[in-house]
């Protein structure tokens, strides 16, 4: 594109109006700009570049204080108002000099396509703290594809050894939750995880406003296509219908929901969770501005114009099997504004699964990818099948590729990963109807996003109590002790830099969640000395009480408040309660015209 002569001659009048006393000198202004930003000058005239703004706001952690829609209001309000006010004038700005700009609000930053004298000019200004280039950063390839018959193969290995599929006997399968995922996009009509989308209507109709978005704007100039165009992407661009240009988003999801309806295949965790999805990712190529832009989407999905954001659709949980490390292009000047995004989705309720990375290799420390090194992320890494030929037992152990721990990279020395989960060799699902085994801690981040979705179906109160849910798989982990040499310690302990708290258990996670208080309140009435056992219970539930009583009603509400059984007689004084599922459910009675609630585990 020509460039227009006026634009010169304002830069160069601003330039003039800088160096005569509003400038900070030399070494103020190129202290802004990262390294790696000004060498891209060096080739190219425009650069993509993110401006960071001084002011940062975080939003506070406030699950203890409100329910998971209410923390996502306030949150996205708060950041709207905060961030959005203070970039009025820099927006105004880049507009009158006519460049191609985007703004979000999660992290008070905005993102520019522009050329040197645009990066000195926003340099110099006060509001500005920091410049980075907006680094092209490649998807790591699960490190092995390989084909394999699936047809004798009912259920995987990783929801087998995890005993998901008992919690699911239990009556829980992730009903009533809505999980996400930022990656290579999804094949949302792959029979395995079509009728989880929470878009899908029918077999020909699905509404992908607040479901999909799409954060890939351009092609990657990585992929050294001949032509920069669309078409080059099999998927496009800005598409408004989910699409998967790499397969590998596809396959997390599949762990996370996937179920076959034809023949019962099941590879999801939570095969009745609903998902929604962003692509961050073109034919494997991200960038910082689309996994802030991703995040921003889950913290308040908007309709397919981008419009009417509402932060009462945002999921309960999301994988985010991607790293971006130091290696490949991420300015470590700029992680605190990474890990700003994913602190403030996490405060308006939102858990935050990250994969740890497949650079086990490089054994202690290996842990680099911001993400997954983040105090508040949930990084996970992965374990592998131990093959026994003998039958007897069914055991897994740390996959060699799965990165360890502490981070040293930052200095920090925090210990990651926080849990490890099923990785290598695991069944999903492919675009295309297809089916594929792979490996790779992008294959054990969905197992636990999985378990969280079974967590909230079993007590629904957890949703946006993200601190508890990690406390839950924290402590209900298979525990894993190993020799953390890494951390100078010369003996087992637990957690390590290896496995962390250990291998996620489900079902132990969910037996926890449901001890665990609920919204509902009990009310008993001591003076009607009544007493219900026993609890948990199988099939029948005795009540005894005081011949002076008299029971008026009797019903049973689940978790959601929706009335489950009404009895009207009571024969010996024990309640048959065979006929519900698994759960935590609520009863009522009214008696001497007083209403008592108790509530009941039934397993």
């Amino acid at each position: 594109m020509i460039k227009k002569p006026y634009k010169f001659i304002f830069i160069f009048l601003f330039l003039i109006f800088l160096t005569s006393g509003y400038s900070q000198g030399y070494g103020g202004w190129i202290d802004k700009i990262s390294p790696e930003l000004l060498k891209k000058f060096d080739n190219t005239n425009k650069v993509d570049f993110i401006v960071y703004l001084k002011n940062q706001f975080k939003v506070e952690n406030k699950e203890n204080s409100f329910n998971k829609k209410e923390q996502a209001k306030i949150a996205y309000k708060q950041l709207k108002e905060k961030n959005f006010k203070s970039q009025n004038d820099i927006i105004n700005f880049i507009k009158r000099l006519n460049y191609k700009y985007k703004r979000y609000l999660i992290v008070n930053a905005i993102s520019v396509t522009g050329d040197f004298d645009l990066v000195k000019l926003l340099a110099n200004r006060r509001d500005v703290n920091y410049i980075a280039y907006d680094s092209p950063v490649k998807q790591e390839l699960p490190l092995d594809n390989f084909s394999k018959e699936v047809n004798e193969i009912k259920i995987t290995w990783g929801i087998k050894m995890i005993e998901a599929d008992k919690v699911w006997n239990l009556g829980f399968d992730g009903n009533g939750v809505v999980v996400g995922g930022q990656d290579t996009g999804y094949d949302w009509t792959h029979p395995a995880i079509k009728t989880k989308y929470r878009g899908f209507i029918n077999d020909s109709f699905a509404d992908h406003n607040y479901n999909w978005h799409d954060a890939i704007h351009e092609i990657s100039l990585l992929h050294n296509d001949s032509i920069i165009d669309p078409s080059n992407n099999p998927c496009g661009l800005d598409v408004q219908i989910p699409c998967d240009d790499y397969s590998h988003g596809t396959h997390t999801m599949g762990t996370m929901v996937g179920k076959r309806e034809a023949d019962s295949l099941a590879i999801g965790v939570a095969p009745g969770a609903k998902w929604i999805g962003c692509r961050n990712m073109e034919r494997g190529w991200g960038k910082p501005s689309t996994y802030i832009e991703c995040f921003e989407w889950f913290l308040a999905p908007t309709d397919l114009e981008g419009q009417n954001p509402d932060p009462t659709k945002s999921p309960d949980v999301i994988n985010n099997s991607w790293g971006c490390p130091v290696q490949e292009g991420c300015d470590s000047s700029n992680w605190k504004y990474m890990e700003l995004a994913l602190d403030n989705l996490r405060n308006s309720g939102v858990f935050v699964v990250v994969s740890a990375g497949n650079d086990g290799i490089n054994n202690c420390g290996s842990i680099r990818n911001p993400a997954s090194m983040f105090k508040n992320s949930f990084a996970v890494g992965a374990t592998r099948l131990i093959n026994d030929t003998t039958g007897i037992s069914f055991r897994d152990t740390i996959a060699g590729f799965s990165s360890r721990g502490p981070v040293t990279i930052d200095g920090s020395y925090r210990l990651k990963p926080d849990i490890t989960a099923p990785g290598q060799g695991v069944l999903s699902s492919v675009p295309g109807n297809k089916y594929r085994f792979s490996s790779g801690t992008s294959m054990a981040g969905p197992h636990v996003v999985g378990v969280v979705a079974l967590i909230l179906s079993a007590n629904p109160d957890l949703k946006g109590k993200v601190d508890k849910i990690a406390e839950i798989i924290k402590t209900t982990a298979d525990p894993r002790y190993d020799i953390d040499t890494c951390r100078n310690i010369n003996e087992p302990v637990l957690p390590n830099s290896v496995y962390g708290y250990g291998r996620i258990n489900a079902l132990a996670a969910v037996e926890k969640a449901m001890e665990i208080k609920t919204s509902i309140k009990e009310k008993i009435n001591t003076k009607s000395n009544i007493l219900f056992f026993p609890n948990p219970v199988q099939k029948i539930l005795n009540l005894k009480f005081d011949n002076n009583i008299t029971i008026n009603s009797f019903y049973i509400y689940d978790q959601l408040g929706r009335l489950r059984k009404r009895i009207t007689a009571i024969n010996n004084n024990k309640i048959d309660l065979s006929d519900l599922n698994s759960g935590i459910y609520y009863l009522r009675l009214n008696i001497n015209n007083e209403p008592i609630i108790k509530k009941i585990i039934k397993l």
